[in-house]
């Protein structure tokens, strides 16, 4: 094993020696492999008569997969964090540990820690809930079966589109597939497929492809019926936004009671809705997949409308409270036309300070960012719903306007000058904070937050809070940011009460 190891890290550290700039003193990668690949992040060579220069490390990727290999048939780690640092002289030190570490996308960004790795932020709309005002179902089971032959005739007319369709299920199929969902299906998509199991791929409807009866399950149970997680990098501010018309579909990234049921192969499926929101109706068609993680789209009222817009016919069950235009706006100012529909606003380089007042007309907003930038005042944002928060502070702002904010859950200050963090105390919601941007008299007050789970500090803010012995009690994730070793974040580990004993270390 060390041999095998020993030989790998001599095989990159000679890559690296031999790609270095002139006037090099040492170069540190930092990388991520397993299974799903490898990754390399926040590297670079240390040229000391250059400083601040950027010099592209090389990218090992099929020795880095090598040793992540091994790793996992030596130590069972399914991925691994590892960080080697080379000299010129071609010395190294190499450090190893499992996926509790991971290195953040920039040098300056640390390395994220999970300490309970089946933790997962809940989502608004991930529980059941009140039931829909109008439990009625808008479809309609021979209408449906017209407007799929409508479609597919529309179809036919197309060269090449001689195609026949798969035999229909069976009754008892469709009763298995309703015990697996653990919920009824549409009385109008269980009439489609009492007519034909999918198109057999022919993507006859209108180009979308009519996946079979157990297509649609393998896609539930694989894709859409679990909420999306991409790690606690991203995951630690997910917010998911409400589809318009407002109220209709559940603020998820993924529900069991969804049922895909077609898609254009772009890892996106229409789906029946069978938990609908208040506003919404059992049965109505939703966009699901790869890019709606931050909440689905509302489509039909029923697979029978569905099939209707394909032949241009308006949907007359959908509610009238229609949307009003894209959810998110990145913008470098703010001016009075902001849509009331937003949910998103990243402001990027304004001029500081930056008046929030404009936001009033943005009832909606869930997320607001505000980068290289800041404000004197957020009172403006005490009255809407945010629930992610970045900001920074001018020299005379402070926090105390978002005291009581019933929805904040993910927050990010930046300050130069210190911040009192005493209205952290009277937000039920919050369960994620970075403060590694921003000075603060008194980090101890941390450990007094219960629903604090994530938390992001400097290398210095997380060693004042190991000498005060005040380390929040129920972290699943943290993050040390800056620039910190792979060594650094294991002690760091450790403090938060992991095990870091299996950590590999080789030099050579």
């Amino acid at each position: 094993m060390d041999l095998a190891v020993e030989q790998a890290a001599r095989q990159i550290t000679a890559e690296i020696v031999a790609r270095a700039p002139e006037g090099w003193a040492e170069c540190v990668l930092r990388a991520h492999g397993g299974r799903r690949g490898t990754g390399v992040y926040g590297s670079g060579y240390v040229v000391p008569s250059r400083p601040g220069s950027h010099f592209s490390v090389p990218s090992p990727f099929e020795s880095l997969a090598s040793l992540a290999s091994r790793f996992r048939d030596s130590h069972g780690w399914e991925s691994i964090a590892l960080e080697l640092t080379c000299r010129p002289s071609g010395a190294f030190e190499l450090v190893v540990f499992r996926d509790a570490l991971k290195p953040e996308g920039h040098r300056e960004d640390g390395w994220t820690l999970t300490l309970d790795p089946d933790f997962r932020p809940s989502e608004p709309g991930a529980v059941d809930g009140a039931e829909p005002s109008d439990p009625r179902r808008a479809g309609d089971p021979a209408e449906a079966v017209e407007r799929l032959r409508a479609v597919l005739r529309q179809d036919a007319e197309l060269p090449s589109s001689e195609r026949q369709l798969p035999a229909p299920v069976t009754e008892e199929q469709l009763a298995t597939a309703e015990r697996r969902l653990r919920r009824a299906l549409p009385a109008d998509l269980r009439a489609l497929y009492l007519e034909a199991d999918g198109d057999g791929g022919s993507e006859a409807l209108d180009g979308y492809c009519w996946l079979s009866l157990d297509r649609a399950l393998a896609a539930h149970d694989e894709y859409i019926g679990v909420p999306t997680w991409f790690g606690w990098g991203l995951g630690w501010r997910q917010v998911v936004f409400d589809a318009d018309p407002p109220n209709t579909v559940r603020r998820s990234s993924g529900h069991p009671g969804w049922l895909p049921f077609a898609t254009w192969f772009d890892g996106n499926y229409f789906a029946v809705d069978l938990a609908p929101a208040a506003e919404g109706r059992p049965g109505q068609v939703i966009e699901v997949g790869r890019d709606f993680t931050t909440g689905p789209r509302y489509v039909a009222s029923s697979v029978t409308a569905w099939l209707g817009q394909l032949l241009g016919q308006p949907d007359p069950h959908t509610p009238q409270q229609a949307g009003d235009g894209a959810r998110k706006l990145v913008v470098s100012a703010l001016d009075e036309q902001l849509a009331p529909g937003l949910q998103a606003i990243h402001l990027n380089d304004a001029r500081s300070p930056v008046d929030l007042a404009p936001l009033s007309a943005t009832t909606r907003l869930r997320r607001l960012h505000l980068n290289r930038c800041t404000t004197t005042d957020l009172s403006p944002v005490a009255a809407l719903p945010v629930e992610d928060l970045t900001v920074g502070l001018a020299a005379e702002a402070d926090l105390t306007p978002l005291t009581g904010h019933p929805q904040l859950a993910s927050l990010a200050v930046a300050s130069e000058t210190p911040t009192d963090l005493a209205p952290l105390r009277t937000l039920p919601a919050l369960r994620s904070l970075d403060l590694s941007r921003c000075t603060t008299p008194d980090l101890a007050l941390l450990a007094d937050l219960p629903g604090l789970r994530y938390l992001a500090l400097s290398a210095t803010q997380w060693a004042a809070l190991i000498a005060a012995d005040r380390l929040p009690a129920h972290l699943a994730a943290a993050r040390i940011a800056g620039a910190p070793s792979l060594t650094a974040a294991l002690d760091l580990l450790t403090a938060l009460g992991v095990d870091t004993s299996t950590a590999y270390r080789l030099s050579g």
